[in-house]
């Protein structure tokens, strides 16, 4: 949806799915869960490892992340993940491509016109449900060391990579707390305009330079890359890529897919990663990764 409208593009050679074909699409499965790649007793041990590298090779920071497997009692429609996802987080971008089903908050550009546009997102605190409390932890996310720090870095990234096709870029003093459902994030809009003396500068070229970003491998990128290789053990797959669209002119919109679950048949696996600093603590970012499994999880089973 965008602009108040919405619309379906449909490429293959059959007709689309019609909603009253199977009625039964309505009703959640169950589902048998279970732990992914790594338990997360070793998970925790891979954060004390990654601190004590980041220390030690004075790198700044290395995004982690798990998964979590979940087999379900019947074959997976994602079209009442889609619906239940939409409804619970309206401010996220709801995506399904291919089995890959999720609602991301962040944004990692959106071009239009010769102003492209990127929302960074890096540091991460639960909500309880309590406005008063809430607003407190609010107020302590904006002012905690650790998730500024994070933040700094991938805001960092992204304007780097800008810079190669911009004349001139836009990166507020500081951020915002961005509230969603279950979770506030600390939250950066970087704009920019595209030089006029850039050639051929479209959605792909700016993909190339821009991703991976802090905000899911780390800096410095070959540095955390090589951590993540050597400690995360899991196969990402498309998760933390891009997933949007770009039309004939090269303009385009893409999130990056976190908050997501890739289906195949009965089974959907999830996934979640957090951001490792010199400050990390073990604990407290395996209670973040829990919070964010939560919206599939929740999107997963209700009806």
């Amino acid at each position: 949806m965008k602009g108040g409208k919405s619309w379906i593009t449909w490429i293959g050679d059959e007709p689309q799915p019609s909603l009253r074909e199977n009625p039964d699409f309505l009703k959640a499965p169950t589902y048998t869960w279970s732990n992914g790649t790594n338990s997360t007793d070793e998970w925790k041990e891979n954060i004390s490892t990654a601190v004590k590298k980041i220390q030690d090779e004075k790198i700044e920071k290395v995004v982690l992340a798990r998964d979590l497997n979940a087999v379900a009692s019947a074959r997976i429609d994602p079209r009442l993940i889609l619906r239940n996802l939409a409804e619970q987080y309206p401010s996220t971008w709801c995506f399904s491509v291919d089995g890959l089903i999720g609602a991301t908050p962040e944004l990692l550009l959106r071009l239009t016109r010769g102003m492209v546009t990127s929302r960074v997102l890096a540091g991460t605190i639960s909500k309880t449900g309590d406005d008063e409390k809430d607003l407190a932890r609010s107020a302590s996310l904006a002012r905690s060391s650790k998730d500024l720090e994070e933040h700094v870095y991938a805001v960092r990234s992204v304007v780097e990579s800008l810079s190669h096709f911009c004349s001139s870029t836009n990166v507020p003093d500081s951020p915002f707390v961005l509230h969603l459902a279950n979770v506030m994030h600390l939250a950066t809009d970087v704009t920019g305009a595209i030089s006029e003396s850039a050639h051929h500068v479209d959605t792909f070229a700016i993909l190339a330079k821009l991703h991976p970003s802090a905000a899911v491998c780390g800096t410095p990128t070959q540095s955390a890359n090589e951590i993540i290789s050597e400690l995360e053990g899991i196969s990402r797959g498309r998760y933390a890529g891009p997933v949007g669209w770009i039309d004939a002119r090269g303009d385009g919109e893409l999130g990056i897919a976190l908050r997501c679950g890739e289906i195949s048949g009965k089974s959907i696996r999830l996934f979640a990663g957090c951001g490792i600093v010199a400050g990390s603590d073990p604990e407290k970012e395996l209670a973040e990764s829990q919070v964010k499994f939560a919206p599939m999880i929740h999107a997963l089973s209700e009806s």
